[in-house]
This record gives structure tokens, sequence and C-alpha cells, in this order.
């Protein structure tokens, strides 16, 4: 038995999807130390995140959540495809502060230029210079979205953009910095006519929810 594999057990930590299920639909918190997380990382069915010395066992999406993904991942191929400098990525892909040691995955990430990597542990990495995230927000994930992985992507010098989409009813909220004295702003749009600009580029709600019924 190796080294991490003891270490998960002996902590009790769930291992496989259908133990996270029985945990129940919504966020799940142990204390842990990021060494502590490495090792869950390696074995775990289900997706993890690191924050001030807990491992947050994700919650499970729901489908308008992954409608929601699906849209947004296909509206950043159109509006941004036609510049190859633009690298897309899905909530599998993480995002890591490293100001504060923290271990994110958004729903959806985009690089500006070449990927930034740490390296967790060999075949583990994150990026480390995103430069646009989205999180579709839930009542199970709001708190954490908001007041723990927002204020950590602003950390990162080469954000950008944080795009805050609400799933039960059309509401965005744009995150930007302002690259005249890098600042951060923010605006809401809530009718599916409206429209907003990423990089010049407009995108319409009408399009991120498309087809998602309230």
């Amino acid at each position: 038995m190796s080294t991490a594999t003891t270490q998960i057990e002996e902590k009790k930590y769930p291992i496989t999807l259908e133990e996270r299920l029985a945990l129940g639909e919504n966020d799940v918190r142990f204390p842990g130390t990021f060494e502590d997380y490495l090792a869950l990382l390696e074995y775990a069915e289900y997706p993890i995140e690191f924050c001030d010395g807990e491992i947050i066992i994700m919650s499970i999406a729901s489908d308008q959540h992954e409608q929601l993904v699906a849209n947004i991942l296909g509206i950043l191929f159109l509006t941004l495809s036609d510049n190859p400098l633009y690298k897309r990525y899905g909530s599998n892909r993480h995002v890591f502060d490293a100001v504060d040691g923290k271990a994110w995955s958004p729903d959806a990430s985009v690089v500006k230029g070449e990927p930034e990597i740490f390296t967790y542990k060999p075949g583990k990495t994150a990026n480390l210079n995103p430069w646009l995230v989205v999180e579709i927000l839930s009542k199970s994930t709001r708190t954490k979205d908001l007041g723990e992985k927002q204020p950590s992507y602003r950390n990162i010098p080469t954000m950008r953009y944080m795009l805050y989409i609400e799933q039960d009813r059309p509401l965005v909220t744009l995150h930007y910095c302002d690259e005249a004295d890098l600042r951060w702003r923010s605006e809401d749009f809530n009718a599916l006519d409206q429209v907003f600009q990423i990089e010049g580029k407009e995108i319409s709600l009408a399009d991120i929810y498309k087809n998602i019924s309230f």
C-alpha cells in the first residue's frame, strides 16, 4: 500500500464516487494539509479543491448547471476562435493561486498566451495564468464562488475577466480589470436581449441561456 493511500485511509477521506454521493449533493469540507489534498487528488473519483487548510469535495452539478457550462464553452470557442492566443478549458483544468496556495476548479477558463504550469506532482498540473474564469452560481456554491474564489482569483496578475452566471434566472455579472488603472469593476446583465463585451466582442445572454428553462 502506498504512502498516499495510507494517508487517505487514515484521515477517512472518501475516494470512490459512491462514497462521495453518500455525502449528499452539497460541498463537503474536510480539514487537511496541501499534502493531503495532493494525495487525495491522485485517487479521488470526483473533483476537489483546496482552500485555507480545507479539502473541498465539490457539489454534484445539476443538469441546468451542465447545460450552461456547455453553452458558455461553445460561446467562448466562437468568440475567441479567430485568435490562436486564447486557450479554453473546462472544469477538469485547475487554476492555482500561487499567492495564497489555493487550488480551484472553475467551470470554464481561458488562458491568453502560453499556459504557465504549476506541477502538483508528475501528471497532475494546474494553470497559473488564467485570463478569464467562469463560475455557474447555485445555492450550494454561491458563498464559496463569491466569498472565497473571487478574492483568490483577483490575486492572479493575468486575470482580466470573471464571469458569474446564475442558473435559476437570467443574470450575469461581469467583473473586469480595467487596463487603464488595473482596478476591478463590475456590471450586471439581467435580460435575455442584453449583450456584454469580452475583448470588444459581444456575448448575448440569449446565447448563454439558450434552451434553459426557469
